[in-house]
């Protein structure tokens, strides 16, 4: 690859995130504006909290680690509105993915299909991508997955983003056993630990986190409530959908029992995952085929999916996508096509159909969320399979060359 940043990716990358700056500003007039400010403005009321000296509390919209004050509170350092910053600050994380992607490509030798995987996978969200938090917490991600392949360092970024939200936790998962499983994963909490050490001490409330998800409802946009979401769009279920804890949740028949089996899905799929991570022997590209899987279990598990979680999802299948596949049955690109789908469906659905499974149960906006969901069960699915596949037994890759085996030094 070279030197320079590909100037056809820099010029889509501009010309995309222009156009998302002006509609998240009604610029351009795309309508829904609240879907979009409500967010900022929540995360505007919550840094002058912050800024007082203490998080949140008793706001059970408040669910975040300590350094998730961060991002929320880096855009007053800036001289215009809160809301203008605060997208200028997500777009420069944007950007800071993209070059981290670029220098990661020129490392591996790879092409640009995880650049264009980025610029124009992300860009699928709409204007939701630049007005949530979680461009900030994926550009840690896509660093913890880039820079180093230092155990010691992996960890230590794995650890500031579980102090930005907790999902980056799930890049563990591809740490081959021994020395660097013990001190990527150690590393990774001993940051953890002495960042909440460090914010308990300077500000109350800090750990409040730990306890807010516990009364969370089922959300309607996540897997387990499509079936309830599709049995009301057909008149079959009596339910409704209440906002409640920051998303619409599904309240009937039906739901208290789905609660359930999603939080024993999120333990199974992580049990599968130990499981393949016992047995397995690794190869060039295992770590981030199991970051992909590890993610995506997580979210397709999970009893919450808001739209913006697909940032993160989109960001670890554009690192995958920059990775070489190696080994039998290798290659998790099919999955990235399938989560490339799913972004587009997720950036369709929310705002624009978002009245349709939310509130009304309207037939439209509920069949796309479904077949996003569908697309998502599948591709955490075939991830795994494939995942599987790719590293068998170590009798079965007994016989593969040495520099099929090595992770990337980077």
């Amino acid at each position: 690859m070279r030197k320079s940043l590909p100037w056809r990716v820099l010029i889509v990358w501009v010309v995309t995130r222009a156009a998302l700056l002006l509609a998240v500003t009604q610029f351009i007039p795309v309508g829904h504006a609240g879907h979009f400010e409500n967010d900022v403005s929540l995360y505007r009321d919550w840094s002058q909290t912050l800024l007082a000296g203490q998080f949140p509390a008793g706001d059970d919209k408040w669910q975040y680690p300590p350094l998730a004050a961060a991002p929320m509170v880096v855009p007053r350092l800036l001289p215009w509105s809160y809301h203008l910053d605060f997208y200028l600050v997500a777009l420069l994380c944007d950007l800071g993915i993209l070059l981290l992607l670029w220098r990661f490509a020129r490392k591996v030798g790879a092409g640009r299909t995880g650049l264009w995987a980025w610029t124009v996978g992300a860009a699928l969200l709409g204007p939701l991508l630049i007005s949530r938090y979680d461009l900030t917490v994926t550009l840690v991600a896509v660093m913890a997955l880039t820079a180093s392949a230092d155990p010691v360092i992996r960890g230590m970024l794995i650890g500031i983003g579980l102090l930005v939200k907790v999902w980056p936790v799930a890049l563990l998962a591809g740490l081959r056993r021994g020395r660097e499983a013990l001190t990527g994963a150690g590393s990774a909490l001993a940051v953890a630990a002495a960042g909440c050490g460090v914010a308990v001490l300077l500000m109350p409330h800090a750990l409040d986190f730990l306890t807010a998800q516990e009364d969370r409802g089922l959300q309607i946009e996540s897997p387990a409530a499509t079936p309830f979401a599709l049995a009301r769009a057909f008149g079959w279920w009596d339910g409704y959908t209440n906002y409640q804890h920051g998303a619409m949740e599904a309240v009937g028949p039906g739901v208290a029992t789905a609660e359930q089996l999603t939080l024993f899905a999120t333990p199974v799929a992580l049990a599968l995952l130990a499981l393949w991570w016992v047995r397995a022997t690794p190869n060039a590209g295992t770590y981030y085929d199991a970051a992909l899987t590890a993610v995506l279990f997580l979210v397709v598990t999970s009893r919450v999916l808001s739209p913006q979680y697909m940032t993160w999802v989109a960001g670890v299948a554009a690192v995958v996508l920059t990775v070489r596949p190696s080994g039998p049955g290798a290659g998790q690109r099919p999955v990235v096509w399938l989560v490339l789908a799913a972004t587009l469906l997720t950036g369709i659905t929310y705002p624009w159909l978002e009245q349709d499974y939310s509130w009304t149960g309207d037939l439209p906006g509920t069949l796309v969320l479904a077949a996003r969901n569908l697309i998502l069960v599948v591709a955490a699915i075939m991830s795994f399979v494939r995942l599987w596949r790719s590293t068998g037994s170590r009798r079965r890759t007994a016989g593969v060359p040495a520099h099929r085996l090595a992770v990337p030094t980077v």
